[in-house]
């Protein structure tokens, strides 16, 4: 785990997470040639320690596989603490399978590291300034992922998928902040396994990163 110091609060501040110090390198140089981003720390699994350093980031950079635990597992433990920043996780195993396990672990946006490097950049500016980089989740995925759920967590589910804020989904189903964060425990249980293989026979619906007409230049974040 390393880290850098932070002279310039005009740059977004990247943590970036891989267990791939190759992938960790291409990624860390990619940014160093950004003019407004930096790279403030990196870590190469998810561990408590790592979702602290999550408080100096304005975005997190956060690959799916990382050993013992995911991804979504860090995504959650980053979703819990003040004022998070928001979270890409970063996969070869971008599917819309895994856009659903990502969006009920609390995550912001998602990318496939087989897109182009620009777009990796396009989506840190995104999130930094509050907007998210999720593919839409067709309803075949949806309806397949919600029938491994139990009656309660369906409904949860339902509700986390369609964008509702963790606040009102307690405030809706009367559950304590830690009840839903169980509950999205096991709901991601259920779905999580089966996302890194993705559902084969589901279409696919292509992700907003991968339309070739999204080829703008993005002026330095202010």
């Amino acid at each position: 785990m390393t880290a850098v110091s932070l002279t310039n609060d005009r740059l977004i501040r990247v943590l970036l997470v891989d267990d791939h110090a190759a992938v960790r390198h291409g990624i860390r140089q990619l940014i160093t040639e950004q003019p407004d981003m930096v790279t403030i720390a990196e870590a190469g699994s998810a561990s408590a320690a790592t979702g602290e350093l999550a408080r100096w980031a304005d975005v997190a950079v956060i690959d799916y596989h990382l050993g013992g635990r995911d991804g979504l597992w860090l995504t959650q433990q980053i979703k819990q603490s003040q004022s998070p920043p928001p979270v890409l996780i970063y996969s070869a195993f971008a599917d819309a399978a895994l856009a659903a396990a990502a969006i009920v672990a609390g995550a912001d946006g998602l990318l496939r590291k087989t897109a182009l490097v620009e777009e990796l950049c396009v989506a840190i500016r995104r999130l930094s300034r509050g907007r998210a980089y999720l593919p839409a989740v067709p309803p075949v995925v949806t309806a397949s992922l919600r029938s491994r759920l139990e009656a309660r967590d369906r409904v949860i589910f339902s509700t986390l998928i369609h964008g509702v804020a963790a606040g009102e989904v307690c405030s809706r189903l009367e559950l304590t902040p830690h009840e839903l964060e169980e509950r999205r425990q096991v709901i991601l249980s259920l779905i999580a396994p089966r996302a890194a293989d993705g559902l084969r026979s589901a279409p696919r619906s292509p992700l907003d990163y991968e339309r070739s007409a999204r080829r703008h230049s993005y002026p330095a974040a202010g």
